[in-house]
């Protein structure tokens, strides 16, 4: 890697407010979107299936805008593209009314919003082969900005009605494509290889391996996502309490991606995934012993390895594994598949699993972690090149 310059300096300062803007939508949307939604006279069975649109939506469309990506040999063209759609269609939301019409344009950006973290890592990631673009760095921008969008919008909503969420989001929305503006182009040169990259990486049973095990090991915050919560709300854990305990991981999360550069130096890829299975395994279990807030306080700081560092160590899969011509789409099918389809499964399934067991639940999260693992043996014995 050549010595890091002002150029990559500055070539930084054009990347991190991509992802800062992209998760301000995040932190703007969580908390407060099905607040509008039913403002607007949605049911709850309406709200969770508007607010599943872009997960279903990231399983289909994903790989096909990677594939385009990919043919183009083209990053912040797609992004561009996509942010200016997403804004002229997030304006419908103004004037629509009912389900159906919500619906309609939830899946519509969907379709795109659903996008930006595959073909925007993939950029970011490209520019890194051959320029000292740390890739951690710029990342931990988004987890600021979505703690930040979560805090601030709280406080702008404390005095106005639901009818304002979208107004920050709309903002939020042309931030965006204004970020996707300042992005450098990459310029890849197709190749023959690359023209049958999508078939080439679904007939390869190592890549498969791998999106298999980073899914499961994503997916197994499905019940803390879904059920987190609730069960500490039972317990009799304040809000302010629960509150600190969300944010804590996402601090831990900021904290492991400034020094992840210098933390996981050493660590494979593979070493990284496997790291972020056996945090799993103690995280959930020990979830499922329903601990005290002290021991909650030291576990949520797992959250920093567990997703965190098998994130990071799939990027580092990709980057090093596939051919540049061809890792737009397999960016797009670990989004599709481990953080769409495994994912969108597990918050499926959440519901039933923490309703049958309660709090035992998080023992099957365990079980997933560990099925990983041994998944990740398989990847040990594979070939050191995926032969594409």
């Amino acid at each position: 890697m050549p010595p890091f310059t002002s150029n990559d300096f500055f070539l930084s300062i054009r990347l991190a407010p991509f992802y800062a803007a992209l998760f301000l939508i995040v932190g703007l949307q969580l908390p407060f979107w099905p607040v509008w939604l039913s403002f607007k006279g949605l049911s709850a069975e309406e709200i969770g299936i508007v607010l599943s649109a872009p997960v279903w939506s990231k399983i289909l469309f994903t790989p096909m805008i990677t594939s385009l990506a990919d043919y183009f040999g083209r990053r912040r063209a797609p992004l561009v593209i996509m942010s200016a759609l997403s804004l002229a269609l997030f304006q419908l939301y103004f004037v629509v009314d009912g389900f159906l019409q919500i619906f309609a344009v939830a899946l519509s950006i969907g379709i795109l919003i659903s996008s930006f973290s595959a073909v925007g890592d993939n950029l970011v990631l490209t520019l890194g082969r051959t320029r000292n673009i740390d890739y951690p760095r710029i990342r931990l921008w988004g987890s600021i900005s979505f703690i930040g969008g979560s805090f601030f919008g709280g406080l702008l909503l404390a005095e106005r009605t639901p009818d304002f969420i979208p107004v920050m989001l709309s903002a939020a929305f042309q931030l965006l494509f204004l970020c996707c503006l300042l992005l450098p182009e990459v310029h890849i040169s197709p190749s023959e290889q690359g023209k049958k990259g999508l078939r080439r990486l679904l007939k390869s049973p190592p890549f498969l391996v791998f999106l298999l095990a980073a899914g499961l090991i994503q997916g197994s915050h499905a019940i803390l996502y879904a059920a987190g919560t609730l069960h500490w709300q039972k317990q009799g854990i304040s809000d302010a309490t629960i509150g600190f305990l969300w944010a804590e991981g996402v601090i831990v999360e900021i904290i492991l991606f400034a020094f992840a550069k210098h933390l996981f130096k050493s660590f494979s890829p593979l070493q990284l995934i496997v790291l972020g299975g056996i945090s799993g395994m103690i995280r959930w279990t020990v979830m499922g012993l329903s601990p005290d807030v002290p021991v909650l306080i030291f576990i949520q700081m797992l959250h920093g390895v567990t997703f965190a560092a098998a994130h990071l160590g799939a990027m580092r899969f990709i980057t090093e594994k596939i051919p540049v011509e061809m890792s737009a789409r397999a960016q797009g099918l670990y989004s599709a598949i481990s953080l769409g389809l495994i994912m969108g499964g597990g918050l499926f399934f959440s519901g039933y699993l923490y309703e049958s067991f309660s709090v035992g639940a998080y023992f099957f999260m365990a079980g997933s972690c560990a099925m990983a693992l041994l998944i990740c043996q398989y990847l040990r014995r594979a070939p050191e090149s995926l032969q594409l």
